[in-house]
């Protein structure tokens, strides 16, 4: 939680999410607060007049005291309504502000780069979005539903205060003001740290649980349930003691403010009889000053919960505002050869955030077409959309990797490719073999540009950095092992990350290319069969399919397969095997595939072999086979 975002910048952040008519509404806000201030003291001045001018005559008749009820009556419902609409602007502008920053929160997120989700757990991301966006929500209700009313009633009561009593005794009585508030201040500055520290505690148990829940059947299957379960209870435990000293604390400070309420009080009552019993004030003066005093203590009362919460809301938005501050992925970031104004980025502190690109957080990235189409010089403009046409499609699709080397950021000194030199012609079929670890993933991830790498790839003779990611999500599809479903239908599943309209006809042909749709239509609704969170209710192998279905629809330039057979039969492998060479050879597809199974890679038109970051063999899988190294004992079971 380091780097504190001042409380006026995070203000100012917050009227920024918010559209300019929102704006407008914090003006009304502010007149009907000031509007129900005033009506709440007309209750203790009705009342005073009730007791001077109507309860001290001889005979009261109850057509004298009605019209004063009436009033007090009327004002208390109209103040009611007002407080009623105050309250829906208040939440109209907060669920707008939201919206939005649930919006910009994902946007920030989505682009982050991939360093970040290696460097946090999943649940802990969650839990800290939630509770910021939590947070910066409830400080707009805080101060336009709490603090705010609290303050300009407070206000009002005591202009009325000095209004009926003597000066000495009206400063006299306010001063539970300044010495409730100097309790207020100690109980926040004394109990902020822990509030901070409890909130860091809680954010970590749920990402534990999260990590937990990820696991479910590791864990039954190694019965480690009741470890678990005593890991969570401890860590519950600390929690706990940690709450029970706030608590505690809490408890002190709230006995010492009725303390200080109670003497005040007494105070009040005190010098009001005293003051009546030697004509200096009137009886009902007596009463609208203990109204008003209780209209004092009422907020005072809340104070301390209005600004604990306010002190707490503060942290989870300045937070929040840190979560848009996110560096934004390399692969999102304009080439810098073709904007030569602009400095290239080579390390990831230097990317600017998704706040400050914000037309990036709102909407996908403009193409550079549309980019240029802003220039005001026709000529210019056409010439410049030419440019970036080519810049946005490779002229083919063969691949060409020059002096290719990467290492983690974090692990700077580890590296995982080592020099790499390849070239891959368009249309060809490439397999890649080789141990565990010796940077197979990583290879096909820098091609699609998921990894930031030094050295060259070219894509078509063009760099990968002059290619949008939208121009890549266009030309490369990536398939990995593990395929990311999202709980929807079938059908939508299929046709995740399509740009154009498809047809049922269209998706039903991509299910039978990929050895699905037979499964398909045994699911209860066929494709309308609701998949659930991360395909759990679908086989390894079925997951697998409806994944490898998507490349059939989208129809790439460019296919890399991440081991995403593994979980096949040999009759469904050997079926999709032969939709992509057909694929292959009516749409010129490039096709790359890691495969640990190496007999997938039987008809591939070279193999190459990796070993600690390094190519070390060539060729096709019979010469491979022949020739004693890597390959060969991989192929006799030696090595896996």
């Amino acid at each position: 939680m380091d780097g504190k975002i001042p409380e006026r910048k995070i203000w100012k952040k917050i009227i920024g999410l918010l559209p300019a008519k929102q704006r407008l509404r914090f003006l009304w806000i502010l007149v009907i607060l000031a509007v129900s201030a005033v009506l709440s003291q007309l209750t203790p001045l009705a009342v005073g007049y009730l007791t001077d001018h109507v309860l001290d005559g001889q005979d009261v008749s109850f057509s004298a005291v009605l019209p004063v009820l009436l009033l007090i009556l009327l004002v208390n419902v109209v103040n009611e309504v007002i407080k009623v609409v105050r309250r829906l602007i208040v939440e109209d502008t907060a669920t707008q502000a939201e919206k939005t920053a649930r919006q910009k929160a994902a946007a920030s997120l989505l682009k982050a780069p991939l360093s970040y989700f290696r460097g946090h757990m999943t649940g802990n991301i969650h839990g800290r979005l939630n509770r910021s966006l939590e947070g910066t929500v409830r400080l707009i209700k805080l101060m336009f539903m709490d603090f705010a009313p609290a303050v300009t009633t407070g206000l009002a009561a005591i202009v009325t205060i000095f209004w009926r009593l003597p000066i000495p005794v009206a400063c006299l009585v306010i001063l539970v003001i300044p010495v409730g508030t100097f309790l207020v201040f100690c109980q926040i500055s004394t109990q902020r740290g822990i509030r901070v520290e409890l909130m860091e505690t809680r954010a970590d148990m749920d990402g534990t649980i999260v990590e937990l829940l990820g696991g479910i059947e590791t864990i039954r299957t190694l019965d480690s349930a009741q470890a678990e379960e005593d890991r969570i209870l401890g860590r519950s435990e600390q929690l706990r003691r940690k709450e029970m000293r706030h608590h505690r604390a809490m408890a002190f400070y709230d006995c010492l403010k009725f303390i200080n309420e109670a003497f005040f009080s007494v105070l009040v009552i005190g010098l009001s009889v005293l003051l009546a019993s030697h004509r200096v004030i009137s009886v009902g003066t007596v009463l609208t000053a203990y109204l008003c005093f209780t209209q004092l203590t009422g907020p005072l009362r809340e104070l301390h919960r209005i600004l604990d919460e306010f002190s707490e809301c503060v942290v989870l938005a300045s937070d929040y505002f840190r979560l848009l501050e996110l560096p934004v992925d390399f692969s999102y970031l304009p080439d810098a050869s073709a904007e030569p104004d602009r400095t290239a980025v080579r390390s990831e502190q230097a990317i600017p955030s998704a706040d400050s690109i914000q037309a990036d957080a709102v909407r996908p990235p403009q193409t550079p077409e549309k980019r240029f189409a802003q220039k005001d010089d026709s000529a210019k403009t056409k010439a410049s959309q030419n440019m970036s046409a080519r810049r946005s499609t490779p002229a083919s699709n063969d691949i060409q990797i020059r002096g290719v080397c990467f290492a983690y950021p974090e692990k700077p000194d580890q590296p995982i490719l080592n020099k790499i030199d390849l070239e891959i012609p368009a249309g060809a079929f490439l397999g890649i073999a080789g141990p565990s670890g010796c940077g197979k993933s990583t290879l096909i991830k820098v091609i699609d540009r998921l990894e930031q790498a030094q050295g060259e790839v070219l894509l078509g003779g063009q760099a990968l950095s002059a290619l949008s990611r939208e121009a890549l999500a266009r030309n490369v599809a990536l398939v990995p092992q593990t395929p990311f479903l999202i709980a929807d239908t079938v059908y939508n599943n299929i046709r995740y990350g399509m740009k154009r309209e498809v047809s049922p006809e269209e998706v039903k042909d991509a299910a039978r290319k990929a050895n699905i749709a037979s499964d398909i239509e045994r699911f209860p609704g066929g494709y309308e069969f609701r998949i659930a969170e991360g395909g759990s209710n679908l086989s390894g192998g079925q997951r697998q399919r409806i994944a490898l279905a998507r490349i059939f629809l989208r129809r790439p330039r460019i296919l890399i397969l991440d081991e995403a057979t593994s979980a096949l039969d040999n009759t469904s492998e050997k079926w999709i095997q032969h939709e992509i060479e057909k694929l292959k050879e009516e749409y010129g597809t490039t096709v790359l595939s890691i495969a640990h199974r190496l007999t997938t890679l039987r008809n591939c038109d070279e193999i190459i072999v990796m070993d600690k970051g390094r190519i070390v063999q060539k060729g096709k899988y019979d010469e491979l086979e022949a020739t004693p190294g890597i390959f060969r004992d991989m192929a006799l079971g030696i090595l896996k």
